[in-house]
């Protein structure tokens, strides 16, 4: 596996980044010492409860532009080997209640974030706008050009990545057009007016990925060591493997936590 660093400076968190820095930094991350490393700052997420044998998540209120994994036709071969990843990983990493794994459905990539959390309450919650607000959505994305292209972007998920209070699987994007398609809709997205006046705003680049699981209990020097091993190993059968996240459209989601997207009939997509 061939990869480079990437430093991202601070202007770079607040924009897309470039075709080819988009993809170096993908796949310096999956990287065997990206890993070691990122698995010695992993923390609990405090997004769900572990009691007595059932998870509870915890409140996280907010709207995502997301393409859902299911909801894109091609995509059930990545379904399934997802959820292998996921089995594989709950069956070598302890404790079992250290990490909360996703629900299948819950697949997504988000596209675009727009208000989460404090930021969601303070423009959306509290002014009443929750019921316009997929209006307004929709009404930005009429000003979204439609792709000239038929075929869906292709997302190639080249190997699992622990950032921070979760464990992901990364994707890179071979053909450049594809890239632009995606950065391009979200120019044009945060570039909205309307949304600026609700401080949605571009807060962090794109970064091609699917949540797996989040890390609940801090682990010890030893757990953390072993977390990387598995990944690392995990990404060594990633390598060989050709699994390719499809993605022809894109649409609100509504979420009360970070396990479940809902869809309204009244919430917009768009063809990306």
């Amino acid at each position: 596996m061939s990869y480079s660093k990437l430093t991202l400076t601070k202007e770079d968190l607040t924009g897309d980044l470039s075709f080819e820095e988009y993809n170096a930094r993908q796949l310096y991350e999956i990287s065997p010492e990206r890993n070691h490393d990122r698995a010695f700052s992993a923390r609990a997420a405090g997004k769900f409860l572990y009691n007595e044998g059932a998870w509870t998540p915890g409140e996280y209120e907010g709207f995502a532009v997301v393409s859902m994994l299911s909801e894109n036709p091609g995509n059930e071969p990545l379904d399934t080997r997802l959820i292998e990843i996921q089995k594989e990983l709950q069956y070598h990493l302890l404790p079992r209640y250290a990490f909360y794994y996703l629900p299948p459905e819950s697949f997504h990539q988000t596209i675009a974030n727009t208000l989460s959390d404090d930021r969601f309450k303070r423009n959306i919650l509290d002014p009443g706008l929750e019921e316009n607000y997929p209006g307004i959505v929709k009404n930005a994305f009429n000003k979204i050009p439609l792709p000239l292209e038929d075929e869906p972007i292709r997302m190639r998920m080249a190997g699992l990545s622990i950032f921070g209070t979760a464990i992901g699987i990364l994707g890179v994007i071979d053909d450049e057009d594809d890239y632009n398609r995606i950065t391009d809709f979200r120019k044009s997205f945060y570039g909205n007016r309307t949304l600026a006046k609700l401080d949605v705003k571009m807060t962090r680049p794109f970064i091609g990925h699917i949540t797996l699981a989040y890390v609940e209990h801090s682990p010890n020097k030893n757990q953390k060591e072993y977390l990387s091993v598995v990944i690392s190993e995990i990404n060594e059968m990633l390598e060989k493997e050709h699994n390719y996240f499809y993605i022809s459209q894109t649409g609100l989601r509504r979420y009360h936590h970070l396990a479940e997207f809902i869809k309204q009939d009244n919430y917009p997509i768009h063809l990306i």
